[in-house]
């Protein structure tokens, strides 16, 4: 660890602990619908919301948390937005992503990394972020997937805008058209979780997002879990997780993210890495075109939910972060 991870002397005042020290690596595990074979108990390790800036010590805490994502050996990283949330210190961005340089990453923007609406202009905080991202070896996609080969198998990682939710139908479409789904698009990335709520059914098996708080307490000001699951995706039975759900036949699971957001203290939710396991179910993965698919009930341990659009826009449901 570098100076910037070891002294971390902020980060004691709310955990008692430094910066290293609070990260928590979650395991998760998701059945996939058609993985392929090549794919089966593939490790992602999922990594969100930084908000370099907001407070000191989120770049200790980011930097900790990125080298323990790399100290679970996982195959690949993905990165799911809001790098830097106050401003513009891509330098500190550059410190956190250091590591990770030489090896398989791949991110998509978050709300704070750009803006929601350019009428036609060039986003330069989007293209400050995506430039770092990439200057680091990263792989950012905007609205696209690319390949990844495991054990003589190659799938595809997608990820799309933030604010694909709130796109109109027909950019949505478009968006979705262009991603061919199926068994050999497993996982596709999202910053905002209410993007899970426009995905064609049955099209892409699982969803990796961020941008909730997840504290046990609510803070004014931040995105809540609680939210989440009381008015994105409530639960029908009232039992089950909170944080994996089935939306539209895809599973999708939220990550709590790493950095201090509008206070410098998570209630409940520690920094976190998310270890994501992958298996399959189904058989071997043979489609991969823009059709929609039936989907396959095959998660009998998390919540089943399909948003009734017709009652709710869902694009305005939204919180700003």
């Amino acid at each position: 660890m570098d100076d910037d991870t070891a002294a971390a002397p902020a980060a004691r005042s709310p955990y008692g602990a430094t910066g290293g020290e609070i990260v928590r690596v979650t395991p998760v595990e998701i059945e996939v619908i058609d993985l392929p074979e090549g794919w089966n108990g593939i490790r992602i390790a999922a990594l969100s919301d930084f908000h370099l800036g907001m407070w000191p010590d989120n770049a200790n805490v980011a930097r900790a948390a990125v080298e323990r994502a790399l100290a679970e050996r996982p195959d690949l990283v993905v990165l799911l937005g809001d790098y830097v949330g106050r401003g513009g210190d891509f330098a500190a961005l550059d410190r956190v992503l250091a590591p990770l340089k030489g090896r398989p990453v791949f991110a998509v923007l978050g709300n704070e990394d750009m803006a929601e609406n350019t009428e036609g202009e060039p986003d330069s905080m989007a293209i400050l972020t995506r430039q770092a991202l990439e200057r680091n070896g990263v792989r950012v996609l905007m609205n696209q997937r690319v390949p990844f080969g495991r054990n003589g198998d190659t799938a595809y990682i997608a990820g799309i805008d933030p604010y694909t939710a709130r796109r109109p139908d027909w950019r949505r479409a478009e968006t979705f058209g262009g991603i061919p789904g199926g068994g050999r698009t497993p996982v596709m990335l999202s910053h905002m979780p209410v993007s899970a709520a426009t995905l064609p059914t049955g099209k892409y098996p699982s969803m990796l997002s961020g941008h909730t708080f997840c504290g046990g307490l609510e803070v004014p000001g931040t995105p809540r879990l609680s939210w989440v699951n009381t008015e994105l995706f409530p639960q029908e039975t009232g039992v089950g997780t909170n944080r994996i759900y089935r939306v539209r036949g895809s599973t999708l699971f939220i990550t709590c993210g790493v950095g201090f957001s509008f206070v410098p203290v998570r209630f409940g939710a520690p920094p976190e890495v998310a270890l994501v396991t992958l298996r399959p179910v189904g058989g071997a993965a043979k489609r991969d075109s823009a059709s929609a698919p039936a989907p396959v009930n095959v998660d009998s341990l998390i919540q089943q939910f399909t948003p009734d659009t017709t009652k709710r826009d869902t694009s305005k449901a939204e919180e700003e972060a």
